[in-house]
């Protein structure tokens, strides 16, 4: 009976052995699958890291515009009350010219064709 017992103790201690390896590469799978997954997946870091690249772009997108509205905000109250910048819109958008004056156009200046 003590060899009967004898192989079926090393019986078990090989299945707990081989069952411990097992749940070890399972576990180590698994750990492997959820890091990748983190990493990844469409809620993973790789997601989140081109999110914020966005948001970036996006809030430099925002100061770009906020600037050129502050800016046509002062070219608007200017043209609102300030005569020389009237002046200068009148004269260089519209070619305008002051009663009297004599305006010489050079090649450069003219228009394209």
């Amino acid at each position: 009976m003590l060899l009967g017992d004898g192989r079926s103790m090393a019986q078990r201690k090989l299945m707990q052995g081989l069952v411990s390896r097992i749940a070890i590469g399972v576990f180590g799978l698994l750990t492997v699958a959820m890091i990748l997954l983190a990493i990844f997946d469409d809620r993973g870091a790789l997601a989140i890291r081109e999110k914020h690249q966005q948001l970036e772009e996006l809030n430099r997108d925002i100061d770009d515009a906020t600037q050129k509205n502050e800016e046509f905000r002062k070219e608007i109250n200017a043209l609102r009350s300030d005569h020389d910048a009237i002046e200068k819109v009148a004269r260089e958008q519209l070619k305008l010219v002051k009663p009297g004056e004599i305006v010489i156009q050079t090649p450069e200046d003219s228009p394209s064709k």
